[in-house]
């Protein structure tokens, strides 16, 4: 009888610890089957941007991860007037800075103050304007409360320099927008464009901060920006298609 007792035990044993395996078992490849949580996008870096490459006025995607910024390096090869948009697809409010030689300047949000990118200017989107020397820049993406968000990205930048008692004929193309350099003199100028289309006129000021929009002051659907008591200055100046569909030959003067 003690022997069989003993068996009892040993067999109870050996089906308790095969009871355990199965259970293991069992427990492993459940938890095998259970996707864990999606990872989280990650912020990559962003190619630079170099002034007279074929797409260096491309829209550019992008990430900025939580309490963090994106750096894109911009390469200017020759004096330009150049404007920056950044648009999130997330409804995030986006900032952006942009830092170099001589230059430190920053924004957040510029809705309704120039719309001349490849994607539509929402509310807390952000862009800025400014005329840089040749060097190199960084232009930081953020997102104003930390968050993480995609962004888009686009620049966009004109060599031509129009001085005061001048004019020059310039190429509007369909959907995009004509970028230009003004060296005020006075501070009083006239700035006006003509074109055969509906256009717009956008001037910034960068030692003010200071901008100024028009639509039809020069009569004939044609912009006009008078200026007063403004400081001698280089600015930056665009024009572009009241509707993407405008396009043609637009003379601009500086009176």
């Amino acid at each position: 009888m003690r022997g069989a007792r003993r068996t009892g035990r040993a067999d109870g044993a050996r089906r308790a610890v095969g009871a355990v395996g199965v259970a293991a078992i069992a427990s492993l490849a459940l938890a095998g089957c259970i996707p864990g949580p999606p990872p989280l996008p990650q912020a990559t870096p962003a190619a630079p941007i170099v002034q007279g490459e074929t797409t260096a006025g491309e829209v550019r995607q992008g990430r900025v991860g939580g309490d963090a910024t994106t750096a894109v390096a911009l390469q200017v090869e020759e004096r330009s007037a150049v404007v920056i948009g950044a648009h999130s697809p997330d409804d995030e409010d986006l900032t952006l800075h942009l830092t170099g030689p001589g230059v430190d300047v920053e924004n957040d949000d510029a809705y309704g103050e120039i719309d001349v990118f490849g994607f539509e200017m929402e509310t807390r989107d952000s862009a800025l304007a400014a005329v840089l020397d040749p060097g190199e820049y960084t232009i930081e993406v953020g997102e104003f409360g930390g968050d993480s968000t995609g962004f888009e990205l686009q620049v966009l930048t004109g060599s031509t320099v129009v001085p005061p008692g001048s004019s020059a004929e310039l190429q509007l193309e369909a959907g995009g927008a004509i970028i230009a350099m003004v060296p005020l003199a006075s501070g009083d100028e006239t700035l006006s464009a003509t074109a055969d289309g509906d256009t717009v006129m956008w001037a910034y000021l960068p030692e003010t901060d200071t901008d100024y929009r028009d639509d039809d002051s020069g009569g004939d659907r044609n912009p006009s920006i008078e200026l007063s008591g403004e400081q001698p200055q280089d600015i930056v100046v665009v024009v572009h298609g009241y509707s993407d569909d405008d396009s043609g030959s637009v003379q601009l003067r500086v009176e």
